[in-house]
């Protein structure tokens, strides 16, 4: 097995430079990270975790905690996150751990497990939320952690996010120029997320500009398909005027697309989502989309995760934005 003394014998470098090399150590120049890091690979190099780990009292992983929902495994929205993730870990010799489950309580314990059991000493949250019970476990202990979303109230942390109120406006936006949409209705879940409350600022925004009212539906989706139905027949059937859709996400859009399709057979209303997350095969040419670029946000938020945080006093200005664009069409 290729051992650091191996590489350092080979490259003529001391075997303390190419440890802090493989660990991406900011004291040696890139350059020189770069040139060891493609000779170990070249020499099938392969890092002893557990050594490091007895070393530092800490694991070569990220511990990845998805919020309590059991249609999060479903979205790929997701998936492209944490491809951008794994992506970035493997560049640094570090693999991910999944913290996910059907209650809170399950998630936390999991999370307990992974800071004192696994020695995780790193943690990225796929979303960001009020009075959050795992964010608030993981704020006390002796760990990093970066959260994809905007931290809500006065709360301060490291971040990665978009500019959802920007988003918000580009989608109303194109719905009235690019396909003339009179009276654009804006639908939400009944969860209240941070981005949906920016994404809703955008419309209301966008849609002050037209001196249009504007109007809104929650929509609850633990109640099964029926219920989601007869919700939206009775928004429907009390707000005629609306000829269009913003969707705080693509899977709201949809169920809001069928549910009116099966409803009023032969109509279609122009709609667009958030994220980019269904099959690109889907042939619906009236359904749009706002790509939120996941795979960069999930780079992103590791990049911010191993930047050095001893300065955490300056934690409340560390964030990342990343930009958006509707899926077919250029802003």
């Amino acid at each position: 097995m290729v051992t650091i003394k191996d590489i350092a014998k080979k490259m003529k470098l001391s075997p303390s430079t190419v440890s802090r090399a493989l660990n991406n150590n900011p004291r040696i120049g890139e350059k020189t990270r770069r040139q060891v890091h493609k000779y170990a690979k070249k020499m099938g190099y392969q890092p002893n975790y557990n050594a490091k780990n007895l070393t530092n009292q800490e694991a070569n992983s990220v511990g990845i905690i998805f919020p309590v929902n059991n249609r999060v495994v479903d979205n790929i929205f997701y998936v492209g996150i944490l491809r951008g993730i794994n992506e970035e870990l493997n560049r640094r010799n570090y693999v991910l751990a999944i913290a996910i489950g059907d209650s809170t309580q399950q998630v936390i314990d999991n999370v307990e497990s992974m800071i004192h059991r696994a020695q995780i000493k790193k943690f990225i949250f796929l979303y960001s939320h009020q009075n959050d019970k795992i964010i608030d476990l993981v704020r006390k202990e002796a760990v990093k952690f970066v959260t994809i979303g905007k931290p809500v109230d006065d709360q301060k942390w490291w971040y990665v996010d978009n500019d959802n109120v920007a988003a918000g406006e580009d989608a109303t936006r194109f719905l009235i120029e690019k396909k003339k949409s009179k009276n654009p209705a804006f639908v939400e879940s009944v969860n209240n997320w941070p981005y949906e409350d920016d994404r809703r600022a955008g419309y209301i925004k966008e849609l002050s500009k037209t001196r249009k009212q504007p109007n809104f539906l929650q929509i609850s989706q633990e109640h099964g398909l029926e219920t989601e139905s007869a919700q939206i027949k009775k928004f429907i059937d009390e707000h005629p005027q609306v000829d269009s859709v913003v969707a705080t996400d693509d899977y709201i859009a949809l169920q809001f697309d069928h549910s009116y399709k099966d409803l009023y057979p032969g109509k279609a209303m122009n709609i667009i989502g958030f994220n980019n997350s269904l099959p690109s095969d889907l042939n619906q040419p009236n359904f749009f989309s706002v790509d939120l670029n996941a795979h960069a946000m999930g780079t992103q938020a590791v990049d911010l995760l191993f930047k050095n945080q001893q300065e955490t006093e300056n934690i409340s200005s560390s964030h990342l934005i990343v930009e958006h664009k509707i899926k077919g069409f250029k802003n």
